[in-house]
């Protein structure tokens, strides 16, 4: 191969000539002619090529770390998601358990507002909150990172947290005195009417407790009590021990509002409690007689102003002044629970009441304990109906 130069000699060759001779003499010799624009050219498409190998050792550590960190990210952020989930299962659970604890403590109210006692807090919300609000505030401030997207339920389950350890505290004071009241005063549970008078579940609620329109004379008057609507024959039961000091349908002429529950038994529960059964079918019982928690009174009817089988149910107990005040019944049935359209508020047991139909004439007298030692005559006497 030779290179002879081409051109004018003075300012340089201006093109080169590049010869191939092969090996053997009977092969052509091959040319190749290479001007200055040919060479330029040729320069710069190998120096542009070294610039891209250059610059592509370069980056390639950062395409490859951000294909790397891509991956990552997408992983980080489904174990984000997968926590996220359980974090809102156990938020969720965190409520479960505020209703039970809600429950719990609702129940140890009724059970001391049945007792008169006055050392649970009244509703669980005044049991969370008491003497926590600064603590919360405090605690569920400085949980959650800022900026997360779960901080609200972050925040949400800290406040859960806080409200059912409230609950249960107010719980374990309440049984407490619960507990204590019942070791130094048997006689009072055994006579507090705290069992519902019918037993299963094939009862329903109709009326509650309240002010509401009679159906009858279409009057706004107070219900002193609740009316369970039930199968005729319904066994009626006693709800705490005590005596039976009246049974039997009232005389209209001393009574007329009375006289429109029809066949009624009235227990008297030592002297803080009176129990009444109105529309009843069948007695089983008689003035005098001493019955026990879970005794037969008799059984559900629809005497006297009562267009269906149900019982009318009532519980009266004695106030500071001495008089016996109708109460929610409701507040006193602890074997049951009830909805949360059923369940009556506490604060309605300290409510004064006004408008409620007094008892009749003489039967104070006998729940006092006059008549009770003179057995069924004299009961009938006191009241005037025997």
């Amino acid at each position: 191969m030779n290179l002879p130069p081409r051109g004018p000699q003075a300012g340089g060759p201006s093109s080169f000539e590049l010869q191939f001779h092969p090996a053997g003499s009977r092969l052509r010799v091959r040319y190749l002619r290479l001007n200055r624009a040919l060479l330029t050219l040729g320069s710069v498409v190998v120096l542009l090529y070294l610039f891209l190998l250059a610059f592509a050792a370069g980056v390639a550590p950062g395409v490859a770390a951000a294909l790397f960190g891509s991956e990552e990210y997408r992983a980080l952020a489904a174990e984000r998601a997968r926590q996220g989930e359980r974090l809102l299962a156990l938020v969720g659970r965190l409520e479960q358990l505020r209703g039970r604890s809600e429950g719990l403590l609702q129940q140890v109210h009724s059970v001391s507002v049945a007792y008169g006692l006055q050392g649970v807090p009244e509703s669980a919300a005044d049991a969370a909150d008491d003497g926590q609000a600064a603590a919360s505030s405090a605690a569920v401030s400085g949980t959650a990172a800022p900026g997360s997207i779960y901080s609200s339920t972050i925040q949400q389950g800290e406040r859960l947290r806080l409200r059912i350890r409230g609950q249960i505290g107010a719980v374990e004071a309440g049984l407490v005195e619960v507990r204590a009241f019942e070791g130094e005063h048997a006689e009072v549970v055994r006579e507090t009417p705290a069992a519902c008078p019918l037993r299963g579940d094939r009862f329903v609620l109709t009326a509650p407790f309240g002010r509401q329109r009679s159906g009858f004379t279409h009057d706004l008057s107070l219900h002193a009590g609740i009316d369970l609507a039930a199968p005729r024959g319904t066994e009626i039961v006693a709800p705490a021990d005590g005596v039976v000091v009246f049974a039997g349908t009232y005389p209209l002429a001393r009574s007329p509002v009375w006289w429109r529950f029809g066949n009624l038994v009235a227990v008297a529960h030592g002297d803080r409690f009176l129990s009444l059964y109105g529309h009843c079918g069948e007695l089983k019982v008689a003035a005098g007689r001493r019955v026990q928690r879970g005794d037969t009174l008799g059984t559900v009817g629809s005497s006297g102003w009562s267009v269906s089988p149900q019982l009318h149910y009532e519980v009266r107990k004695r106030d500071a002044s001495g008089e016996l005040v109708p109460v929610d019944p409701l507040l006193y049935i602890l074997d049951r629970r009830w909805s949360s359209d059923e369940r009556p508020a506490p604060a309605r047991a300290q409510a004064p009441l006004r408008g409620y139909e007094p008892l009749p004439p003489g039967l104070d007298r006998v729940v006092r304990g006059g008549g009770l030692r003179s057995g069924g005559m004299g009961v009938r006497r006191r009241l005037g109906t025997g």
